[in-house]
């Protein structure tokens, strides 16, 4: 019994130990409300874990917002299975951080935007990139979670015999949509005065990320890397100005 209370304590400081080393840094640009903006996220110091986590899940705070037309095409599922989403689906790049066998390597990833996975999804975000001389591709969940905000989850991985060490992922996206409305108007003055047809071009700019519309100081949420045998959460902090 005191054998098995020994392990059970050894294993829980070694992952509070490894929660405690890992960080998490992110950046917004442009960071002012009601924007545009493209991400970067950095994850560093995983250790404590022999295996790639089972998940990962990067949730944003209410007010955030995404749209799928902030590309002119999306990857569907076919074309991200068989590693062939299109140049115009694109919406970041990256770079993880894995040990093989205690060797650390470095796999440049590149991130699309896919068909969502779930019904009432928005969409989804495909990472893919080479390593041991294949092509890996895992495919995340990009949707409005019941708190609202945004969440993009990732799960599961690929099974292969690697460690994360770390993940630096940077992107965004807009795409401008302009089509043409018809207005009635109003012409002229007193007995004159009439309603013309007129034609109107409007744009609207749809984007991947949309930060929220107020800020007080910083912007919130969480990363959260899930292994079979515990998680590591980390707080996200954003400035924001105004």
């Amino acid at each position: 019994m005191r054998r098995l209370l020994t392990i059970t304590v050894l294993m829980t400081l070694g992952w509070v130990g490894s929660a405690a080393a890992s960080t998490v840094s992110a950046t917004l640009t442009p960071d002012t409300v009601s924007s545009a903006a493209t991400a970067s996220v950095s994850i560093a110091g995983v250790t404590g874990f022999s295996t790639l986590p089972s998940s990962l899940e990067v949730l944003l705070q209410r007010g955030f917002a995404s749209s799928a037309r902030s590309v002119s095409a999306l990857c569907t599922a076919t074309q991200s299975s068989g590693s062939s989403c299109p140049t115009a689906s694109q919406v970041g790049t990256g770079s993880v951080g894995i040990s093989l066998f205690g060797s650390p390597a470095t796999v440049p990833v590149t991130l699309f935007l896919g068909e969502p996975l779930e019904p009432g999804d928005i969409a989804s975000v495909v990472m893919s990139g080479m390593f041991a001389g294949s092509r890996l591709t895992v495919s995340g969940r990009l949707f409005v979670p019941p708190q609202r905000g945004l969440e993009l989850l990732f799960s599961p991985f690929p099974s292969v015999p690697v460690t994360l060490d770390s993940l630096s992922l940077s992107f965004g996206a807009s795409h401008t949509v302009t089509r043409t409305v018809h207005k009635i108007v109003f012409v002229g003055t007193g007995r004159h005065r009439h309603k013309k047809r007129v034609k109107r071009r409007v744009k609207t700019v749809y984007s991947l990320i949309t930060t929220p519309s107020s800020c007080s100081r910083t912007w919130t949420g969480t990363a959260t890397l899930t292994y079979t045998t515990g998680s590591i959460s980390l707080p996200i902090s954003v400035p924001c100005t105004t």
